[in-house]
């Protein structure tokens, strides 16, 4: 079987004619199979150079057509252009194709509205809610650009909202935060765009990222403190059933009770999947790596970010003895035992070992202790939450969540609970994850747990059920059947 490859610009009516017709043959002979590569104007001349480098050839006009015998991808034999092509299908098939000139148009105009279309489909509109947290809001494009980005920023169309943007002196000073981003920031997408109302944001969005801060104030008692939060997220809520797509996610990547603002979402939004809500909570783990890599006297870059367990933002767990290291172990062969000192015969070789934590600490305790007296000098110093660490697990869960192809990744994220792990279902809690075929976020229920964690997790959830009750979370799961908590 000889399998043809027809590749030509996109506005070209030979290379259209070309494909018609190899398309007809497809249909009707069991034997004939093509593929088309088609490039824009742009492009051709830059791959065009690269075919005939490749393969020795001298072609300089639209179509190239070749076949590739026993395989597809197998070796190029090449036809030539249209003519050639045409000259073939006669000799082989008995074929011949007539169109004319206003069909063939009619045909190159249809191709290149498709064409457009899904060049269109693959332009993200990314919203920020919260985007008058500077400090953040110029590393999340960053995040945002090398994720989704080509170079030119023409495939990402990002809109910037904060409800501080009543306030005409915030929305100017917001204004100049943006266009110093456009000078600084190399290859930043051109059509950033500040609004003024969340309905703004929210439409045509297909993916939300809610950076604001929700820290809790001075003073501030906690009942008061999750009303607050729990207001904010409903009015969310409301404009998303009214204005989102059925595929819009959500991220919350914000200083403050993440998992506690995830759960309100996910009782209140009604015309989105639940899966589509999550909560970044790697940042507790990213936070400690540092300390443990102190603690045992090795490199950062050979640490595992440990998994987070819990109601992040109020009540979590971080199993530091999970957290896995890439060491390197020397292990002797058997002569090393027998060899002369003075032998210069190497006595064993150095290989690379996954281990965990545990293996290497007498008791977690007193690390535990360390992390806490840290987490809350660094507040005091900073006088704000550290948000690098929650810069780079938000890249990371980009990358993840948006890539070509699902990997295996095992990452701690806020999802609504199927109750694996002993938390309740149908509120978000943070636990290991990974990504199924359908690019849903799903718990790693097989993961071996520490019996600690597993005492920490009852604990947490034990605390954890008087804020649900009080706040009225998870009766969504209980009242509305058709809530989609499925993983597969």
């Amino acid at each position: 079987m000889a399998y043809f490859v027809i590749t030509g610009k996109n506005d070209c009516p030979n290379c259209t004619h070309a494909i018609h017709v190899a398309d007809f043959l497809t249909k009707r002979l069991p034997s004939f199979k093509y593929r088309a590569i088609i490039k824009p104007e742009n492009e051709w001349t830059q791959w065009l150079d690269q075919i005939n480098s490749v393969n020795n050839w001298y072609q300089t006009k639209s179509p190239v057509i070749w076949k590739e015998v026993s395989r597809m991808g197998g070796k190029a034999h090449l036809i030539g252009g249209l003519g050639e092509f045409w000259e073939y299908c006669y000799d082989y098939y008995g074929f011949q194709s007539r169109m004319s000139k206003e069909d063939l148009a009619k045909i190159m105009a249809d191709n290149l509205l498709i064409a457009s279309y899904a060049v269109e489909l693959q332009c993200k509109n990314i919203s920020i809610i919260g985007a008058t947290s500077y400090l953040m809001l110029e590393m999340v494009i960053y995040e945002i650009e090398s994720c989704f980005g080509t170079g030119d920023g023409k495939n990402i169309e990002i809109k910037l909202y904060d409800q501080c943007l009543d306030d005409a002196d915030e929305e100017d000073y917001l204004l100049d935060v943006v266009d110093k981003l456009r000078d600084m920031i190399k290859c930043v997408p051109q059509s950033i765009t500040v609004v003024t109302t969340l309905e703004e944001a929210i439409d045509q969005c297909d993916l939300m990222i809610i950076i604001e801060n929700f820290s809790r104030n001075s003073g501030e008692n906690v009942d008061l403190w999750l009303e607050r939060c729990k207001n904010a997220m409903v009015l969310i809520a409301e404009d998303i059933n009214v204005y989102s797509k059925r595929s819009l996610r959500v991220i919350l990547n914000h200083p403050g009770p993440v998992c506690f603002n995830a759960s309100v979402l996910m009782e209140y939004c009604t015309t989105i999947r639940l899966a589509n809500i999550v909560a970044v909570t790697t940042d507790e783990g990213i936070s400690v790596i540092s300390m443990m890599a102190e603690k045992i006297g090795e490199l950062v870059e050979n640490f595992w970010c440990p998994p987070v367990w819990g109601f992040s933002g109020i009540m979590s767990h971080v199993t530091v003895a999970a957290a896995a290291i890439k060491t390197e172990v020397y292990r002797p062969y058997k002569r090393a035992l027998k060899i002369k000192e003075t032998s210069k015969l190497p006595k064993g070789v150095v290989q690379q070992e996954i281990r965990f934590l545990g293996s290497l600490l007498k008791t977690e305790d007193s690390l535990y202790a360390e992390i806490e007296r840290r987490r809350e000098l660094e507040v005091k110093l900073l006088e704000r939450q550290p948000i690098l660490p929650k810069i780079r697990a938000l890249g990371s869960l980009l990358r993840l969540w948006f890539s070509k192809e699902v990997g295996d990744d095992i990452i701690s994220l806020g999802i609504c609970s199927n109750g694996s792990f002993g938390f309740a279902p149908g509120i978000c809690f943070s636990q290991a994850v990974t990504l199924n075929e359908k690019r849903i976020w799903e718990p790693l229920s097989t993961l071996p747990l520490y019996a600690t964690t597993v005492l920490r997790i009852q604990e947490i959830s034990l605390q954890v059920e008087n804020i649900i009750k009080k706040f009225g979370l998870g009766e969504r799961l209980n009242l509305d059947a058709s809530a989609d908590l499925s993983y597969s």
